[in-house]
């Protein structure tokens, strides 16, 4: 059985969309588990009209404790020898069940990892592997770059696990990076890996879900420093202690790069604001510590963009990073709106 675990929380506008698409599943032995995490809206009356109608869906419920709670509650109860989980706000394809576990059984395989379908304004942009391979742990370490710095190992759901080789659940301590560290906890445990270029899951963004509230903000940095820590110590037990961490070190500066562009289309901020922002993250000392490029160990960031902004922002040059998100923001503009 495949337990499908849904953390529910004002959901109501999504819900149906979501849970339709795994009660379509084509691989019958399934059972969807609806986690209610104290959901203020018609969220949990859906769920309990769905668990009337299909004795294959259970709902469970927490109070207002969060997503990271509400996933390790859904595994705590589940049924099933593999898990996997699906955001209440997306869906999947009808055959993501069936082919996942296909695809682990015929690779033998621990994990799973699989593309997915990222719509955003409304368009699909579909996210692939660059490679589809099935490594044993050693031949790993060879992967885990490049799927780490492409954004596949950030996420629970584009995924299938096997329930008996968790054996951490989600850090509901972090508001940022807990998936990130249920995955390399997992992977720890995980004999061999599956990567596939196929997609399942259809992960919906929505402009909302690009603005970090204040309180985040505030805790970025700081959880955001300790996060890239812990993922160059996984990655130095996979490869070495000396293992070149560069590539780790390009990822964290990117997460604060889109962050630094986002506050141009960011109306909630003023000026002054935004420059604090800019100032607060471009000084900062492991910030300074991490963007650096040699020319042993070269930093390579993935586009034009990222790279002309952070001449200046390994500077901390605020004015000139201000300037150029907002000559960034309106080629953007200009761009979507020639495509109509």
């Amino acid at each position: 059985m495949i337990s499908i675990v849904v953390p529910v929380y004002k959901s109501e506008k999504t819900l149906h969309r979501c849970v339709d698409s795994l009660l379509r599943q084509t691989f019958g032995d399934i059972e969807v588990l609806l986690v209610v995490d104290g959901s203020p809206d018609r969220s949990a009356e859906i769920c309990e009209e769905y668990a009337a109608k299909d004795a294959r869906v259970r709902v469970l419920y927490r109070h207002n404790e969060g997503v990271s709670q509400a996933r390790n509650r859904g595994v705590e109860h589940a049924s099933g020898e593999y898990i996997c989980f699906v955001d209440s706000d997306d869906f999947i394809e009808a055959s993501t069940c069936e082919r996942m576990l296909g695809i682990m059984e015929e690779e033998q395989a621990d994990l799973v990892i699989a593309g997915f379908h990222h719509w955003y304004l409304g368009r699909d942009v579909k996210k692939r592997p660059r490679e589809e391979k099935t490594y044993t742990k050693e031949e790993f370490r060879e992967a885990f770059l490049t799927l780490y710095e492409d954004g596949y190992l950030n996420m629970p759901w584009n995924k299938l696990f096997k329930k008996e080789l968790i054996k951490e659940g989600f850090p509901h301590d972090l508001n940022l990076g807990e998936d990130l560290m249920f995955n390399l906890a997992y992977i720890r445990n995980a004999g061999r890996i599956a990567v596939t270029r196929e997609m399942f899951c259809h992960y919906i963004q929505e402009d909302k879900k690009n603005t970090l509230s204040t309180k985040r903000r505030a805790d970025k940095l700081e959880i955001a420093s300790r996060i890239c820590e812990k993922t160059k110590d996984f990655y130095r037990e996979l490869a070495g202690a000396d293992a070149d961490v560069t590539r780790i070190h390009a990822k964290f500066v990117k997460e604060f790069l889109d962050e630094v562009e986002g506050l141009a289309f960011d109306d909630t901020l003023t000026r002054e604001e935004k420059k604090i922002l800019i100032r607060k993250y471009s000084r900062d000392p492991y910030m300074r510590s991490v963007n650096v490029s040699t020319a042993e160990h070269p930093m390579v960031l993935p586009a034009a963009d990222y790279r002309m902004i952070n001449v200046f922002f390994r500077r901390g040059n605020v004015s000139l990073v201000y300037l150029l998100i907002y000559l960034r923001k309106a080629a953007v503009l200009l761009v979507r709106k020639l495509r109509g």
